[in-house]
């Protein structure tokens, strides 16, 4: 008879009950696999389980994460700037310049140009509203007097005669949207007068550039959207802020008789041809600067057909 030990070091078959030594893959008595192996495929097979649990999870958490960041384009301390938000406002642009200055207004290289600056301008717009309701809260300016709100949806809709229907559908947006709209614009302009300027109305236009520009230093300010740098220099004749600085859209017919008018000037004056011409439109005036060697020679002003020098 054989002691514990020893018994501990036999493995005993399945099928027919006789002990075999330990490290065995088949019984000897009759043929069949012993226990040995299974047990050690079960344990692999939990522990294989186990990793492709923590994948699976990794990866979940991944292409959540990524899809949450597709939603937005971009974020202000943390807080989201939804991207349908963005694209709403983006389309109401161009619709707006499109119906202002023709459909051709976003074709071309330069509608590439016109369509970045539109969108650089409304998430630069986007991100400093974002700034004003979260500093507008962390003073107390939480909520607007929904009598107010009320009163002004009603005057919006009285304008055009319209139905709750067809209001909606001429804003692209539930009237609560509008509502919701109208909300943070209350609780901004109260922050801004009573917070910001206090009361005082000298200089408010600087007194707030100073304070948003001191705001924004502070704040963590993300983007996943893809926008072009646009330039903000001003324009030739702007040295003293006559309104010029930023670029805006502009009627592409207006733009070829500026380009045509500007070159026919500079060739008739120099007697030079085969010069370039950029065209544009910063609010105060229309400019047209000629390019020679990739560089600006001679820059001009462009108003109802003449054109003038800077």
């Amino acid at each position: 008879m054989e002691n514990d030990s020893q018994s501990t070091k036999m493995a005993v078959c399945f099928s027919c009950g006789e002990r075999n030594e330990k490290g065995t893959q088949f019984c000897v008595h009759c043929g069949n696999p012993l226990p040995i192996r299974r047990k050690t495929w079960v344990k692999n097979r939990y522990i294989l389980s186990g990793a492709i649990g923590v994948i699976s999870t990794v990866m979940l958490v991944f292409f959540w994460m990524g899809g949450f960041e597709r939603k937005l384009v971009g974020r202000v301390n943390g807080e989201g700037i939804t991207r349908s938000e963005f694209s709403k406002r983006v389309d109401l642009a161009k619709k707006f310049y499109e119906n202002r200055y023709g459909p051709n207004l976003f074709e071309g290289e330069t509608g590439k140009e016109n369509l970045n600056r539109i969108k650089t301008d409304i998430f630069d717009e986007m991100v400093v509203e974002t700034i004003l309701l979260q500093e507008a809260k962390s003073t107390g300016y939480t909520s607007a007097p929904e009598e107010e709100i009320e009163k002004q949806v009603k005057a919006i809709k009285m304008r055009g005669g319209l139905s709750d229907a067809d209001f909606e559908k001429m804003l692209g947006a539930r009237i609560e949207d509008l509502k919701r709209e109208l909300r943070n614009g209350w609780i901004i302009a109260q922050f801004i007068e009573k917070a910001v300027l206090k009361g005082n109305q000298t200089n408010a236009e600087q007194v707030f550039g100073q304070w948003l520009a001191q705001a924004k230093a502070k704040v963590k300010i993300e983007t996943y959207e893809k926008l072009e740098p646009v330039s903000t220099a001003k324009a030739s004749c702007c040295k003293s802020g006559c309104g010029g600085g930023r670029a805006q859209p502009l009627d592409p017919k207006i733009e070829q008789e500026a380009r045509a008018k500007a070159l026919e000037y500079y060739e008739k004056k120099t007697q030079k041809k085969g010069a370039n011409a950029k065209v544009t439109n910063f609010g105060c005036h229309i400019q047209v600067d000629i390019i020679e060697g990739g560089k600006i020679v001679a820059s001009l002003t462009y108003n109802q057909g003449e054109v003038r020098e800077i």
